[in-house]
């Protein structure tokens, strides 16, 4: 049996709140996003989990939550984030990484993803969603069906920006040889940070396999706003997941 280490990427600031409490840390029915996170992944059978933090507050919350703290204290990105974590993560098996700010996702999804990434034999693995409005997200480029690449929002086209395909930020890879493609990840002109999205093209150019499976929108929205605490809120109830 393979050895997967978790991810949680909880290093943003979360300025849309409108709130100094850490995004991380905000609220949804009594739970804090970042321990439906964390339940979610254990549900999916974790034992390793590193939490990517930017402040104290949420290192200290991973802390209680028993899992490893990874720091990033200048936000620099996804990809940045990553080799944070990396020295706590198994030296060998499989990374699976997901985002704080999307804490609907069940362990059922996890567990979809990393059975479809060991069926396919895939290098990475993306989890992906059809939404109605793809705004804000990066859309999954393909061609003759397979994935060659993600385009943010902001550094896509017209016509790109029509696909509704969109990448949801959880992601399965190996772990074997992972600190060299992340270092070939260069800062985007835009941001000035290091996606994590770029490291597709880069294993589609190395001949890597990148595939993908999909999951219902709604349980990987992400949670950056008032109002989208409210509608996680409404989510929860109707789905009954405590």
């Amino acid at each position: 049996m393979s050895l997967y280490s978790y991810v949680i990427m909880a290093g943003g600031r979360g300025v849309r709140m409108g709130s100094e409490i850490p995004k991380p840390l905000r609220k949804i029915d009594g739970r804090t996003m970042l321990e439906y996170s964390v339940s979610s992944v254990r549900k999916a059978g974790a034992e390793k989990i590193v939490v990517v933090a930017g402040n104290s507050e949420v290192g200290a919350m991973a802390s209680e939550l028993n899992c490893e703290t990874a720091w990033q204290r200048e936000p620099l990105g996804t990809a940045d984030a990553l080799k944070k974590a990396l020295p706590l993560c198994y030296s060998e098996g499989r990374v699976l990484v997901t985002c704080v700010d999307i804490p609907l996702v069940t362990a059922e999804i996890f567990n979809k993803l990393s059975a479809v990434h060991e069926q396919e034999e895939n290098y990475l693995t993306i989890l992906s969603a059809e939404v109605p409005d793809a705004y804000g997200y990066g859309r999954i480029i393909k061609a003759d069906g397979r994935v060659i690449g993600i385009v943010e929002e902001a550094e896509a086209s017209s016509e790109e920006k029509k696909i509704r395909r969109v990448n949801s930020g959880v992601y399965c890879m190996e772990r074997l040889g992972l600190e060299g493609y992340l270092a070939e990840i260069e800062k985007s002109p835009v941001k000035e940070e290091y996606y994590l999205t770029d490291l597709i093209g880069i294993l589609v150019e190395s001949g890597e396999r990148v595939g993908e499976t999909s999951c219902d929108w709604r349980y990987v929205r992400g949670v950056n706003t008032p109002k989208q605490l409210e509608e996680a809120s409404e989510l929860l109830k109707s789905i009954g997941r405590k």
